[in-house]
């Protein structure tokens, strides 16, 4: 039986500007770091123990796994870990696009499953690269960390609690926030949602 650790990265400050990004690759803020060394005492604190840890190789991702791993085990970093490419809403405010891409976002608000933001991908193609990465290239026998972003832990939520991307919106996981799935076989179970966060 294995546990599959998902932890949101820390803060930003675009995360604090309310903006879409994905792509766009900031650095933690002050409250991130805090976030990251806050998450590190928990794991430790509650003795979650871990055989592997992978990574988003953005820098917010990958800065809060360095804060993160208390075994000091070798970190693996992985581009199929990174947030929903937004395209061309990278950067902007909802109240930004409502002005410069009034079309684009209305579309993208009626058909969020399958849009692609242009020049981005779509949230069924973020579900479909985080479930292939989990599904082939972890040992899901083994306890293994996953740092990375809100919408690649909510799509594997949804992948495994719900059908397809039926629940992707119902999960609210906190910068910094811990998620545990246990694999009972292949039957997972949600042992733990936002810890910490």
């Amino acid at each position: 039986m294995g546990k599959l650790i998902l932890i949101r990265h820390g803060e930003t400050d675009l995360n604090k500007a309310g903006v879409y990004f994905g792509k766009l690759d900031p650095e933690l803020n002050c409250v991130g770091k805090f976030q990251g060394e806050k998450t590190r005492d928990v794991l430790e604190n509650l003795k979650i123990n871990y055989d592997n840890i992978y990574t988003s190789d953005l820098k917010r991702a990958s800065e809060t796994a360095q804060l993160v791993n208390y075994k000091n085990l070798e970190i693996n970093y992985s581009s199929k870990l990174q947030e929903l490419h937004f395209g061309i809403f990278e950067g902007y405010s909802y109240e930004q696009l409502k002005k410069i891409y009034p079309k684009e976002l209305e579309f993208a608000e009626k058909n969020w499953e399958n849009y692609n933001y242009k020049t981005g991908e779509s949230v069924k193609e973020l579900q479909e690269r985080a479930v292939n990465f989990v599904e082939q290239e972890l040992d899901l026998k083994k306890d293994n960390i996953i740092v990375t972003h809100w919408g690649v832990i909510n799509t594997l939520l949804s992948y495994f609690f719900s059908k397809n991307l039926e629940s992707y919106w119902k999960y609210s996981v906190n910068n910094g926030g811990i998620v545990i799935i246990e694999f009972l076989e292949d039957f997972p179970i949600l042992k733990g949602l936002n810890i910490g966060g």
